[in-house]
C-alpha cells in the first residue's frame, strides 16, 4: 500500500504521519511504515522529533532544507513512489491538489484525507479520483476539539482527531490508534 496523506496546508498531515507510524509500530512491531516526504517544504521525517526536542532548531533546519517545486523535483518524488517496494508506505504531500502532487500520486494506491472541515475534502476527493487512489479515510483535524471521535464502521474510515500539534507525539489519540488498526487490517 502506498498511502498519500492529502489535505490543505496546516491541516496536520505531517503530525498525523508521525503518529500513524508510531501507532502502527506499537500495534504490529513487525510492520515498518516507510515514509516518503514528497514535498519540498523542508519538513522531512526527522522534523517532528526534532521539533519536540528543540522547536527553534527544527524551524532553522526546515528553512535551510526548503526548496522550490520544479518539474524535476516532482519527477524525483514520483520515482521514489514508483520504485518503493515497502509493503506500507506513507507519502507526505504538499497541501495543494496540483499537477506536481498528481504526478507523485499516480504511482500511489490509496489516500487519507485530512482537513479542518468536511467541505475541504471535496477538491481532494476529486484529486484522488483523478489519480486512481482509493480513499481509505476522511479525517477532520479538529484543532480546538477536546477529544477524538471515531465514526461508524464502514468505508472510508471517518474520525475527528483533536489537536494535531507539532512536537506533541505522546498524548493519546484514540482515532489515530483506530486508524492504524484499520490500515493494518488492509495491509
Amino acid at each position: 500500500m502506498k498511502i498519500a496523506l492529502c489535505g490543505p496546508p496546516h491541516s496536520g498531515k505531517s503530525v498525523l504521519r508521525e503518529r500513524l507510524k508510531r501507532a502502527i509500530r506499537a500495534l504490529a512491531p513487525n510492520v515498518y511504515p516507510y515514509v516518503l516526504t514528497t514535498n519540498p517544504d523542508g519538513e522531512g521525517s526527522w522534523f517532528q522529533e526534532t521539533y519536540r526536542r528543540d522547536p527553534e532548531l527544527a524551524k532553522q533546519l526546515k528553512a535551510a532544507a526548503k526548496q522550490k517545486w520544479t518539474p524535476a523535483r516532482a519527477e524525483l518524488y514520483a520515482s521514489w513512489v514508483r520504485n518503493t517496494t515497502a509493503p506500507l508506505t506513507f507519502l507526505d504531500l504538499g497541501g495543494m491538489p496540483d499537477d506536481y502532487n498528481k504526478q507523485i500520486c499516480c504511482a500511489a494506491t490509496h489516500a487519507i484525507l485530512v482537513a479542518p472541515a468536511e467541505e475541504q475534502w471535496l477538491p481532494w476527493r476529486e484529486f484522488c479520483a483523478g489519480c486512481g487512489l482509493v480513499v481509505l479515510a476522511e479525517l477532520i483535524s479538529g484543532y480546538d476539539d477536546a477529544e477524538d471521535s471515531v465514526g461508524c464502521a464502514g468505508e472510508p474510515f471517518r474520525a475527528t482527531i483533536h489537536r494535531l500539534e507539532r512536537g506533541d507525539l505522546e498524548t493519546e489519540r484514540p482515532a489515530v490508534e483506530a486508524l492504524a488498526g484499520y490500515i493494518l487490517d488492509k495491509v
